[in-house]
């Protein structure tokens, strides 16, 4: 298959879409988990180490911007099932992941059940909405950038003739 100019052009007004949108997802996340909904120590002598365990890599960066390089690479070829397929493990990968590496013990040797309790609800409140707002934001923008590569520049012809 050749591409045309004009293709390239499009996927190229795509990709820039999707990088500029790209940089909206860190407020967006951040409005999503605002300071109200912090990540409490159990007790003060555990701060230290609740941060440390708490506190996220940057891991989750690079998996975002290559997760919206896929969505929009998978909507430009009507590829939906990379799609699924994407989600599909990132879904198990996730559930494994909580399930066997990070879950929190139900009980830590002097701290208060219900300390623990609520210092546990609110981290997996914190991931579970990080995880789900940033994959449904590069879902977005992804297919948004297939959106304007497509449309875009005819929009602006017939806007501007």
């Amino acid at each position: 298959m050749l591409l045309t100019l004009a293709t390239v052009h499009q996927i190229l007004v795509g990709l820039v879409t999707v990088i500029i949108l790209g940089f909206g997802v860190k407020p967006l996340l951040k409005h999503a988990t605002p300071p109200a909904i912090s990540l409490p120590p159990p007790n003060v002598q555990r701060r230290e180490q609740w941060e440390r365990v708490t506190h996220g890599d940057e891991g989750g960066k690079v998996l975002g911007y290559l997760e919206r390089f896929l969505f929009f690479g998978a909507f430009w070829g009507c590829a939906y099932i990379v799609i699924g397929a994407w989600l599909t493990f990132k879904v198990a990968s996730k559930w494994n992941v909580w399930s066997n590496v990070i879950a929190v013990p139900t009980t830590i040797e002097g701290i208060d059940p219900i300390d623990l309790l609520n210092a546990r609800r609110h981290w997996g409140s914190h991931l579970l909405m990080t995880f789900l707002i940033g994959t449904l934001a590069n879902l977005i923008i992804g297919f948004l950038g297939v959106l304007i590569g497509q449309y875009g520049l005819q929009l602006l012809r017939l806007t501007v003739y």
